[in-house]
């Protein structure tokens, strides 16, 4: 029966996991939540009973038959890219053996289907590490004989408060002329789309937002929102600055890395949802973010 089939959902308390965990809820789909502490918890109980704590980057032995009784796995687990969250693990940690140890206990527990979110750039061909744990996952997943879905978002809104951050700070920074395109997309109508493909889909797709923007475009609109200098920095300068950072903090440096590399190349995927970037703009609380 339709309702006896599970669905775990990694990276179940971020935003993104979140409002996945959410919309199978209201399915009536059976969910299983992967939270790593004990403290996250009472974000997932709304939406599932089924909650298991076990931290998936230190490898199968702590999640040991998490997806027994699972017909569908969707990973929407992986590190921040913000340069304001600041964490011990490596992209390579989170991104690529946390989600290889979900995989591997999934095959080994006949699981049917993995719905995996990706980042657009995974098949780039020069290997910034963000993108590399990407696409050595992918890679991982395609080898696997499951059933699958790859999605690769342009980038999330929430990916910008970077930029809310430093408006607040009274500058806002652009690599390059900001001529690079992009529709990013919000996280609710990036989980719509993941739900979307819970029992069937393309192997891979490119997803963006509902409008197309010039990178410029965007940061008009937070100067509006926020206030601040808009400051256009050359991409030369671009590179070196994010090579400095290596020396202190390689995930600093990652970060910056490819923060320059998507924008300053166009970042266009299907076009889904309906909420603008405007519209996630002024629903954001200044007071919120740092």
């Amino acid at each position: 029966m339709e309702n006896d089939k599970r669905t775990l959902v990694a990276g179940s308390t971020g935003s993104l996991g979140l409002n996945i965990l959410k919309l199978l809820s209201q399915k009536g789909t059976p969910v299983r939540a992967l939270i790593r502490s004990e403290d996250e918890k009472s974000k997932v109980t709304p939406y599932t009973d089924d909650v298991w704590i076990g931290d998936a980057s230190k490898g199968v032995d702590d999640i040991e038959n998490l997806t027994e009784g699972i017909t569908t796995v969707i990973s929407a687990l992986g590190k921040s890219v913000s340069l304001f969250s600041p964490s011990e693990e490596s992209f390579f940690e989170t991104d690529y053996l946390a989600n290889k140890a979900i995989l591997d206990d999934a095959v080994k527990n006949g699981v049917k289907r993995f719905v995996y979110v990706s980042i657009k750039g995974a098949d780039v061909e020069k290997d910034y590490s963000i993108a590399k744990a990407h696409k050595m996952f992918e890679n991982e997943l395609r080898a696997s004989g499951l059933e699958y879905t790859i999605l690769r978002p342009v980038g999330f809104f929430s990916g910008l408060n970077d930029l809310a951050i430093l408006a607040k700070r009274k500058v806002i920074p652009v690599i390059g002329d900001g001529m690079a395109k992009t529709n990013s997309i919000h996280h609710e109508d990036l989980a719509a789309v993941v739900v979307s493909y819970h029992e069937n889909g393309p192997d891979i797709i490119e997803v963006g937002g509902p409008l197309i923007h010039t990178r410029l475009e965007m940061a008009e609109m937070i100067k509006d929102k926020i206030g601040g200098q808009i400051v256009k920095i050359p991409e030369t300068m671009a590179k070196i600055g994010a090579a400095i950072p290596k020396i202190f903090d390689e995930g600093m440096h990652d970060k910056l890395d490819y923060f320059a590399f998507i924008t300053t190349n166009d970042m266009i995927g299907e076009k889904n949802g309906s909420i603008s970037f405007n519209e996630y703009l002024s629903t954001l609380d200044l007071n919120e973010l740092p």
